[in-house]
């Protein structure tokens, strides 16, 4: 038994294996990773195994991007079969653990918590003030064991899906409101509504800092090999009313391969909620029309209550819900 740092590249090929069978819960089907979405995960891993030497030199020009690929293993029997992953998010002191993995046979023998620990002590060691964390809210066993290591729920994250062959409702937003679709490094206008819309009781563990939001320079010289390398097209929605004002932004990750999954966050300013429906409908022909014949997955957050009742109303079905957790490790 080795818990062991995360080896990169050399382990990304057995994350790929891994984490798939990982995400299974025969018990919940809902929870678990579908074929379409091991498809463009295991597209986006393979490409950062192409695109390893680039994103080593970006990390060199971009120190934010050192602490992208942070993570560790378990092994037993020879194999890998547990893993997690912690990165700081953009160049603030808040971190975040991602994709703890087990496998169903070494469930229920401490490993995701020792994997956890470690995630924990190294986010403390370079500097991190929070962690923060999301879970499946049925997963009573991870619940808890966040809840014992000193998280506690503080949001939570809807995940909704609209089917490739369900037809939309007629997609436009009304005049004089205007969608704009652009560049994904053009961050100010989701920092913005973000900063004026996000309310306090997330605020506790995630404030709406910049560096949050804005992209490393390297990263946009890489953007046309990264699409290339992953199949993915990654777009920027704001949604603007007719004075001009951003009322609602998003973010598009589009395949540009066969097979796979379309992903769509949106963030909509309590004052349009009127115009909820209209949006949604909008941003997902917009999705289709730049990736069509493929389910849409739409993340959105528990106190956005009207976007979440108007992706249903234009189709999207609630697949799933996480809570997010955060835990205070540091002053500040």
């Amino acid at each position: 038994m080795t818990l062991r740092p995360l080896r990169l590249p050399s382990d990304l090929k057995t994350l790929a294996e891994i984490i798939p069978p990982a995400f299974q819960y025969p018990d919940n089907d809902a929870w678990s990773m579908q074929p379409e979405e091991v498809e463009s995960f295991v597209d986006s891993i393979n490409g950062i195994r192409r695109l390893w030497p680039l994103l080593v030199a970006a990390a060199a020009l971009s120190p934010s991007m050192r602490d992208a690929f942070r993570g560790f293993v378990w092994e037993e029997d020879g194999q890998m079969v547990g893993s997690a992953n912690v990165l700081r998010r953009g160049a603030t002191d808040r971190w975040y653990i991602g994709n703890v993995a087990v496998l169903p046979d070494y469930r229920r023998r401490g490993i995701a918590r020792r994997l956890v620990e470690a995630c924990m002590d190294l986010a403390r060691e370079r500097g991190a003030k929070t962690i923060m964390l999301d879970v499946v809210a049925g997963n009573v066993p991870a619940v808890s064991l966040y809840e014992r290591l000193g998280f506690e729920q503080f949001s939570g994250l809807a995940y909704l899906t609209l089917a490739a062959e369900h037809d939309l409702p007629p997609h436009a937003l009304p005049e004089p409101a205007r969608l704009e679709v652009g560049s994904i490094f053009d961050w100010r206008p989701r920092y913005d509504l973000a900063e004026r819309i996000t309310p306090p009781h997330v605020r506790r563990y995630a404030p709406v800092e910049e560096a949050v939001f804005r992209r490393p320079a390297a990263l946009r010289m890489l953007s046309p090999v990264i699409r290339l390398a992953t199949g993915m097209e990654n777009r920027a929605i704001t949604a603007r009313d007719g004075g001009g004002a951003v009322i609602a932004t998003g973010v598009i990750a589009a395949r540009r391969r066969a097979g796979g999954v379309n992903e769509l966050s949106l963030m909509l300013d309590p004052g349009a909620d009127e115009l909820g429906p209209a949006l949604v409908a909008a941003v997902a022909g917009v999705v289709r029309q730049i990736s069509p014949g493929r389910r849409i997955d739409l993340t959105v957050p528990h106190w956005q209550e009207d976007l979440i009742g108007a992706a249903l109303a234009v189709g999207f079905t609630r697949r799933l819900d996480e809570h997010t957790m955060g835990i205070h490790v540091g002053m500040g």
